[in-house]
């Protein structure tokens, strides 16, 4: 959702109206979002504003600190005692005394931000935050190179991107097959807790209907790449590529005998951090006779060790 700079005066105005001005002396706007909704509320209500260094002077009732946008609330934290004033707030967001509207829960694109996606101001803040410095010359592409890596690396939320899964009838090759197809190969993802990487191996197996339908083979390999294309729990990726093949599979009631998947991964959130020990965590799903025959699934994972 992207607004313009109008859009924050007309809000700003219409936030001012809610707010007794003779229950404040002064209002602090909290940098960056919030200094243009401070000035323009100050403005309105004929009271001073302030910045960091005045804030001190002031008894904590007799500030009303203002921002552009309250999601997490993390900002605002740091001001816990005095009352808050927002424009906007996202429907998860705690409440703030005084706010305009509830916003989508989705990228927020405010006018003070300088890229397109507004997302490079923040990776600046957080080569600072690490104690880096962002003006130097090795750094100075790192923000534009990290958003467009995370338009690639996180494509998995764009559902215009999702792979259609090909399939074809049982049999229209001249011959009904009801054995055992397997699949295996690579995959990357990024841990939902602390954002580093998880890859390693996958292997799908499916029993096809004689009736039923048979998987175009390359787009196992698609479903898997974009299921993981996002942040995720092994166990969860693991659940969703079973359930999208399942799905594309189960036509006419002809459902396939049985689908199996086991990935193993390496999560670099306790190999580089944390325990720093090094080794795979291994998920798996069975339906059908992998899960109900003992045999077939002993087959299957006597393929995969």
């Amino acid at each position: 959702m992207r607004f313009r700079y109008q859009d924050i005066i007309n809000d700003s105005i219409e936030l001012s109206k809610k707010i007794d001005r003779n229950k404040y002396k002064a209002i602090f706007g909290i940098p960056s979002g919030g200094i243009l909704p401070a000035y323009i509320i100050a403005q309105e209500l004929k009271l001073l504003l302030i910045d960091e260094e005045q804030l001190k002077f002031y008894d904590k009732k007799e500030v009303l600190v203002v921002d552009d946008l309250i999601d997490t609330g993390r900002t605002l934290e740091k001001y816990p005692d005095h009352d808050q004033a927002v424009l906007y707030k996202k429907d998860y967001s705690p409440e703030p005394h005084f706010y305009i509207k509830t916003i989508p829960d989705e990228w927020l694109l405010l006018p003070h931000d300088k890229s397109e996606s507004g997302i490079q101001e923040h990776l600046v803040r957080i080569l600072e935050y690490i104690g880096e410095n962002p003006n130097r010359i090795g750094l100075l592409e790192t923000p534009r190179r990290i958003e467009k890596m995370y338009a690639e690396i996180y494509r998995g939320y764009n559902l215009d991107l999702k792979p259609n899964i090909t399939v074809f009838p049982n049999g229209q090759d001249g011959i009904s097959y009801d054995e055992m197809i397997t699949d295996e190969g690579t995959y990357f993802s990024t841990c939902e807790h602390h954002g580093l990487p998880f890859f390693g191996k996958y292997y799908f197996a499916y029993i096809p209907n004689k009736n039923g339908l048979i998987l175009g083979l390359s787009k196992i390999a698609r479903m898997v790449d974009y299921c993981s294309a996002k942040m995720q729990i092994q166990e969860r990726l693991t659940n969703e590529i079973v359930d999208e093949i399942e799905k594309a599979l189960c036509v006419n009631k002809n459902k396939p005998l049985g689908i199996a998947l086991v990935m193993k991964g390496e999560h670099l959130c306790k190999t580089m951090r944390g325990a720093r020990k090094k080794g795979i965590m291994t998920t798996s799903v069975m339906r059908g006779v992998f899960k109900t025959k003992s045999e077939t699934r002993s087959e299957f994972l006597k393929l995969v060790s």
